[in-house]
């Protein structure tokens, strides 16, 4: 009764509430609980809090989020405790867009073109595989994947092919857009390639490169270009 006593206290006092507890050993750090990690193995999340043998949960939490962050691939963090010892961390990671060559084998990729620190090999990293990371490919990439998830699942493999194009190959056919690419861009082709297949019209590519337009071509033993 006097401990709960003591602790609604110090922690509804305006500051020196946690200066009180920290150094008490019934609120050392004894579990930490990590949500939200898909790429990132929770050890690595759990070591870059940075927590020493002596750690309490009264710990500072916009300390230990900014420790989170400097890890690289993680978005946001966010540091809850959960009396008396575990402290709850909750991450958003950045989600790569491709997977490109790196100096030992291929390296998860962002948006931006960051290289994330996750491990392809035990991560469930699920994007193109690039010959190198151009910026502009990256960003296609990126539009596809925030504006089209589905679409961007099929993607196995993407390139700049040269004059100002980039080719997606998908499992079913390949996609021709230019290195500027918005939204509607890639609702358009989601679009047709719906049509396509409710219309049982096979394709070999969808064009995409020219304002307003999607143009099928159909594989060549099916016909001409429509």
């Amino acid at each position: 009764m006097a401990a709960a006593a003591l602790v609604l206290v110090a922690t509804t006092a305006p500051w020196w509430g946690p200066a009180v507890l920290e150094p008490l050993s019934f609120f050392a750090v004894r579990r930490v609980e990590v949500v939200g990690a898909r790429y990132l193995p929770a050890e690595a999340i759990v070591a870059a809090l940075g927590l020493g043998d002596r750690a309490s949960v009264w710990e500072n939490p916009g300390r230990l989020e900014r420790r989170l962050r400097a890890l690289g691939g993680i978005d946001r963090a966010r540091v809850v405790r959960r009396l008396p010892g575990t402290l709850r961390v909750t991450v958003r990671e950045v989600e790569p867009v491709a997977l490109a060559p790196g100096p030992d084998g291929l390296v998860a990729v962002a948006g931006d073109g960051r290289p994330l620190p996750y491990d392809p090999t035990t991560a469930p990293v699920d994007a193109p595989v690039l010959a190198r990371a151009e910026r502009p490919l990256l960003a296609v990439l990126a539009t596809i994947q925030a504006t089209d998830p589905g679409l961007f699942s099929e993607i196995a493999a993407a390139r700049a092919a040269g004059g100002g194009e980039v080719v997606l190959e998908l499992s079913d056919g390949r996609v021709r857009l230019g290195t500027t690419v918005d939204p509607e861009v890639v609702r358009s082709v989601s679009a047709a390639r719906r049509d396509l297949v409710s219309r049982g019209r096979p394709w070999s590519e969808l064009d995409a490169r020219f304002r307003g337009w999607v143009i099928a071509r159909t594989p060549p033993a099916a016909g001409r270009a429509s």
